[in-house]
């Protein structure tokens, strides 16, 4: 299957936060923010399951949760500087607030609501913290709630970098980024220092820790250094070597932020190298074609469905412990089966899908900041 070019600017239905233009050859980014977002759901799912007793503590579990999960949303902010470098042009005082602007909307809007959301069915289904006008101040100021302090941090980032114009730019970006993510790193290993860290405000954790996934995607535009990624060879012993890293680093009792620092790093070369080769020149699969289109909505809605299934599980007096492979499999439908359906509700429900999408839903990117390449 393939997809129109986009040159108006707006976001393709496949695209998760109307960043690119749409054009076919981003299948691979959006197939792997898509895989990003199924496997963020698993963990979610997971860990539920196993607080009800649904499924048991098992080493491969806490290996998917402590391993393949957390490399998850470095590849968002890795494909969403991959996608910025390509497709905005951002070095002069109008183009800059021209494109904060526009991220103010596409950020702020899913950050906004889902903030209230999570808050209000904490309250609803009895989990700290709940809804009060403190907790979402909280939320939104200072501390974000998992997982949209994702479009906290990006907020941050797009106000503080420009696009690359040269290599030099992407060598300095590349090493203060990753100067500080070492940084942060050694002050939240080092015994001396992590209470220190932890005191630190979540801005400056999360810029600093993630700096550096938007960087490398930003540098591999600029370089167009895709093509060294390609190949299947290249997929293969990349995979081979972040699940050889992985399990010794777990076996090991050695996860921490040094260790997951080197297994994300890995872990989003993996993901480079495999979809840009799998999905080459555009191609995809109408398991993709279909996924694509519900990424954020798998991602931000999975979480509240499965406070919503298990709590409608003891309203109605069933104990998931009683019929574990059952419960298990309504889990699994609740995880990803009703965000797909709630995504098709808003979306006929006049502009109720803005909260998910806002690009789908707001005017075309201005040309002061596209390229002449996706105008």
């Amino acid at each position: 299957m393939s997809e129109t070019v986009n040159i108006s600017g707006s976001a393709a239905v496949h695209e998760m936060h109307g960043h690119g233009a749409g054009t076919a050859k981003d299948s691979w980014l959006h197939n792997t923010e898509a895989t990003a977002s199924l496997l963020i759901a698993l963990g979610g799912l997971i860990a539920t399951c196993q607080a009800h007793a649904v499924l048991p503590e098992t080493p491969v579990a806490h290996w998917i949760e402590d391993c393949l999960v957390p490399f998850q949303l470095p590849v968002f902010y890795f494909c969403m500087g991959y996608l910025y470098q390509r497709y905005r042009t951002v070095r002069t005082r109008r183009a800059w607030a021209a494109n904060l602007k526009r991220e103010l909307a596409l950020m702020l809007i899913p950050f906004v609501a889902f903030t209230v959301l999570e808050l209000l069915a904490n309250t609803v289904f009895g989990v700290s913290p709940g809804f009060s006008v403190a907790e979402v101040a909280r939320a939104l100021f200072v501390s974000p709630i998992a997982p949209v302090g994702y479009f906290y941090t990006c907020l941050i980032i797009y106000a503080l970098t420009p696009t690359l114009a040269s290599r030099r730019n992407a060598s300095c970006l590349l090493a203060g980024t990753a100067a500080a993510k070492i940084t942060l790193v050694t002050l939240e290993s080092l015994p001396a220092t992590a209470a220190f860290a932890a005191s630190l405000p979540y801005a400056i954790t999360s810029v600093a820790g993630n700096g550096i996934w938007v960087a490398a995607g930003m540098a591999l535009a600029l370089y167009r250094g895709l093509p060294l990624l390609r190949g299947r060879e290249k997929a293969w012993g990349l995979g081979g070597l972040w699940l050889a890293a992985s399990i010794i680093t777990y076996a090991a009792g050695w996860i921490g932020e040094p260790a997951h620092a080197v297994l994300d790093a890995l872990g989003i070369a993996w993901f480079a190298s495999l979809f840009s080769t799998v999905f080459r020149n555009g191609r995809t699969n109408r398991f993709f074609a279909f996924v694509t289109r519900y990424t954020m909505a798998i991602w931000l809605f999975h979480a509240i469905c499965l406070k919503l299934y298990f709590w409608a599980l003891g309203i109605a007096g069933v104990a998931p412990s009683a019929a574990p492979w059952l419960v298990g499999l309504g889990a699994l439908v609740a995880c990803y089966g009703l965000p797909v359906a709630l995504m098709g509700a808003l979306s006929h429900i006049g502009r109720a899908g803005i909260i998910v999408y806002p690009a789908r839903y707001l005017p075309p990117a201005p040309s002061v900041i596209l390229r002449k390449s996706s105008r």
